[in-house]
């Protein structure tokens, strides 16, 4: 797909990987649709891609709100014109023993980064047929493939994006509908901040991952790993011998660290 004006709704857009995808896919010529849950903090990605000469709206929701993102849908397509490409980039983590993790955590990351971006995609799908090209990207880890201890719940959503993905993939790949699937190693992000790393995950920048969104856009690719090495490491070797993937974990002290460092990112209050 030539992204040159066409248009992207890309979820979680305030900072990080969805503010780099923002700027990137508007340097690529795409007008933008920002949705974050607080329409403030998407102020520098506003300027940010009005900057390099780009077009954008910001729109202000909760991607867990089912009701209200059926509605937003609607509204994109009937008053805004509509989208080209989907990105489902909204994410939250939880990290530590899965023992330690409340219920309403474990809900709460489920509904936002997995049910949220199914949904959003079966909201999309009856204007996206409609469309002479489309496609949709899912973000999803490298913990979608191979999961250290630590990462149970969030893996879980991870493991399902990819498994979504490639049935999607296969169900609308005679529709004119490309679907992606991303699956970053450690992007600097404050999701990483005092996580142990190795030369098993290397630490990409999120810039490095808006590049490899927008190839997957314009080249139609399905399954991509950044870097691209991680094919290997993560995508092939823990499938052919996932016994001595776990021992190798082990012995870098990799498997660890998301154990020890307790981290939640979501910010969703309790009600």
């Amino acid at each position: 797909m030539n992204l040159k004006g066409k248009t992207v709704l890309i979820t979680g857009a305030a900072r990080g990987i969805g503010q780099a995808m923002a700027v990137e896919l508007a340097r690529a010529g795409a007008h933008i649709f920002a949705l974050d849950l607080h329409l403030e903090d998407l102020e520098s990605t506003m300027a940010s891609v009005e900057e390099v000469g780009g077009h954008i709206k910001a729109f202000e929701g909760d991607v867990a709100d089912i009701e209200a993102m059926r509605r937003f849908i609607d509204e994109l397509f009937m008053l805004h014109g509509g989208f080209d490409v989907l990105v489902n980039n909204a994410g939250v983590i939880l990290t530590g023993p899965f023992a330690e993790h409340d219920p309403w955590s474990i809900h709460k990351l489920i509904e936002i980064n997995l049910l949220a971006a199914i949904l959003l995609t079966r909201y999309s799908l009856d204007y996206l047929r409609k469309r002479k090209q489309a496609h949709i990207v899912n973000l999803a880890s490298l913990a979608g493939k191979f999961a250290p201890e630590g990462l149970a719940v969030y893996a879980a959503a991870k493991h399902g994006i990819v498994g979504f993905s490639s049935a999607l993939r296969e169900e609308l790949s005679e529709h004119g509908i490309g679907v992606s699937w991303v699956c970053p190693s450690f992007v600097q992000t404050r999701m990483v901040e005092d996580i142990k790393r190795t030369f098993l995950t290397p630490l990409v920048q999120p810039e490095d991952v808006a590049r490899a969104v927008r190839r997957a856009i314009e080249q139609n690719r399905g399954e991509v790993f950044v870097p691209r090495a991680m094919r290997l490491s993560v995508g092939m070797f823990p499938a052919v011998m996932p016994g001595l993937a776990r021992r190798l974990l082990r012995m870098v002290k990799h498997s660890r660290s998301w154990y020890e460092v307790k981290r939640d990112t979501l910010t969703v209050e309790k009600s």
